[in-house]
């Protein structure tokens, strides 16, 4: 057997050993979906303000969420257990609307400062 053929299998060897410890053994941070995502959907005759919270943590996490559609703020709060996921739902209304404007704020564990904030303005017909 060549030099050559030697290193050149040797070179392949170490190359798919690279590959595996790149799949399988580093985790991409692209593997963790994100804990907080806010959204506006529009349904049609109302607006659904969405966030779904993950609790990646190994403890209990108690969350309170304030909405705010325009002057009038509405309170809410839930425990997400650990390893486990909540979809907190906000129905908004025409008739509710005189701006527009819709705030969602995420408070975790009785803190003062948000951990997430969200300010959508909806359109009034």
């Amino acid at each position: 057997m060549s030099k050559f053929r030697l290193v050149f299998i040797l070179s392949m060897v170490i190359l798919a050993g690279a590959l595996v410890a790149i799949l399988y053994f580093i985790p991409s941070i692209r593997s963790y979906p994100e804990p907080y995502t806010v959204q506006v959907i529009d349904g049609g005759e109302e607006w659904i303000l969405q966030c779904d919270i993950l609790n990646t943590e190994e403890r209990d996490i108690e969350y309170s969420i304030t909405v705010t559609v325009d002057d009038r703020t509405y309170q809410d709060s839930t425990v997400v257990r650990p390893g486990k996921a909540y979809t907190y739902i906000h129905h908004v209304y025409p008739h509710q609307l005189a701006e527009g404007k819709v705030t969602f704020a995420l408070y975790q564990d009785g803190q003062k400062a948000p951990i997430k904030t969200a300010t959508f303005y909806i359109p009034l017909d």
